[in-house]
């Protein structure tokens, strides 16, 4: 069972309506300029959603397991489910990492919430970035940052990076 807290289910309630407005867009290019626009920094979703899951750090059902230390934590938010578009959702808070290699299956949507200036994921600041399927990358974050990210059916796939 995933942890819970006061605040989760407001939370919950913009991710699945984000969710129902992106179910039906491909991974690409597109979709990361329509969450921009739609869902970026400055407007109400994004400000809301990050001013929650910060909360949801305090309450413990964000970021709730360690992977590599206190800078580097993890946890799942929601499973995939009709009200996510089949999507998993997780979120990370990091510091000056750099993170396990892995393939985007069949994608990932992220958003970036830096909690310093100038913090920044994958060299994104605050806003939205989309990883097409099969894109692989060691996910790296400068400074402080929240990360929520979301895997089409959840699927994601670790592994030592090729030439290593």
């Amino acid at each position: 069972m995933l942890p819970h807290g006061q605040h989760k289910e407001e939370a919950l309630g913009i991710i699945h309506r984000l969710c129902d407005d992106i179910r039906s867009r491909p991974l690409d290019n597109a979709l990361e300029l329509f969450l921009n626009e739609e869902y970026g920094a400055g407007t109400e979703a994004y400000e809301t959603l990050a001013r929650l899951l910060k909360v949801g750090v305090e309450e413990g059902w964000v970021g709730y397991v360690e992977i590599e230390g206190p800078d580097y934590r993890r946890g799942r938010i929601a499973d995939p489910s009709p009200e996510t578009g089949n999507m998993s959702v997780d979120a990370g808070l990091l510091r000056d990492v750099k993170g396990q290699y892995h393939c985007h299956t069949n994608g990932e949507i992220n958003m970036v919430m830096p909690l310093e200036a100038d913090a920044a994921f994958c060299g994104r600041g605050a806003g939205w970035l989309v990883f097409p399927p099969k894109s692989e990358h060691f996910p790296t974050v400068s400074g402080k940052a929240l990360i929520m990210f979301f895997l089409p059916g959840g699927e994601i796939e670790y592994f030592t990076p090729p030439g290593i």
